[in-house]
């Protein structure tokens, strides 16, 4: 009898790690601050959106579109968007790491995923060696397909 529980509990255990590693959410897509530089009136964002199968896709746009505007276009299936970035991501607890490659290059993210669902995430290009720091909030999309 011991030996039942025993081995419901271990079998068990990897479902409760999934749960905690599934703290990113697949229900909307994920975007920096707006940034201007220095003669930009536009500014530049980032949006990063999530797959269950490990899958991660990013964009870097300017800021007039909405969240819920971008995620009309903004999926994995989507070839006609030029400088589409997919790869893949992996959580270990908080801890995230990520690349996504266009026709381009790669670009490398490694951070944390805070518990109120901000991504802290350092970057580096391969493309060109920027570096740098970026937080990215979560906004949730109805209905996101």
């Amino acid at each position: 009898m011991t030996a039942i529980i025993l081995s419901l509990l271990i079998s068990f255990l990897p479902l409760k790690q999934n749960e905690e590693n599934s703290s990113i959410k697949f229900n909307g897509l994920y975007v920096t601050k707006c940034i201007y530089e220095e003669g930009d009136q536009e500014g530049d964002q980032e949006y990063l959106r999530f797959y269950p199968n490990g899958k991660v896709i990013s964009v870097a746009t300017d800021c007039e579109g909405t969240a819920v505007e971008i995620s009309k276009w903004f999926h994995i299936d989507n070839k006609k968007i030029e400088y589409l970035n997919i790869g893949d991501y992996k959580i270990e607890g908080r801890k995230i790491t990520l690349a996504t490659t266009s026709k381009v290059g790669t670009v490398k993210y490694s951070g944390e995923i805070t518990r109120d669902g901000l991504l802290k995430l350092k970057f580096k290009s391969l493309i060109n060696g920027e570096k740098g720091r970026e937080e990215f909030n979560f906004v949730e999309i109805a209905d996101l397909k």
